[in-house]
């Protein structure tokens, strides 16, 4: 695969992603999983991973700002985790992943599901990955794919 591919696909998978500040992450769940990222930066530089992208939690909540209400639509009990980069086997990384969100996983009773995905599989299905993550949050861009 060459540079510009990849810089193409990485473009074109932030564009269907939103930005999350920290005043909208009123659970602070994407702000736990960037802390946790953080605190294994180095074990995580290690890893072939580009991207990684966090599905957008709350569409299942609303926020009434004029009474300080936050109403939960729906009961979670997963939540899917994407990563993207250049590799062909995951099952270390998968490992690697599963133990750095331990600690999310045990602080908010939510399973993070991993779903790796290589630049290669993702030209083979670009629509169907790109409906997934659509809305979704980045919470980690590598900085060996900065562009």
């Amino acid at each position: 695969m060459t540079v510009i591919d990849k810089v193409s696909i990485i473009e074109s998978i932030k564009g269907q992603t939103i930005e999350i500040n920290s005043p909208d992450d009123f659970l602070g769940i994407y702000h736990f999983i960037k802390l946790s990222l953080t605190q294994n930066k180095e074990k995580l530089e290690t890893l072939p991973i580009d991207l990684i992208i966090v599905e957008n939690i709350y569409a299942d909540y609303d926020k009434l700002e004029h009474h300080n209400i936050i109403l939960q639509k729906q009961e979670r009990e997963v939540i899917h985790i994407f990563t993207f980069g250049d590799f062909n086997q995951d099952s270390e990384m998968t490992w690697q992943l599963s133990e750095i969100l331990s600690d999310f996983l045990v602080e908010y009773l939510i399973i993070p599901i991993l779903n790796n995905i290589s630049y290669t599989e993702f030209e083979q299905c670009k629509n169907d990955i790109i409906k997934n993550i659509n809305n979704s949050v980045i919470v980690y861009e590598s900085k060996r794919c900065l562009s």
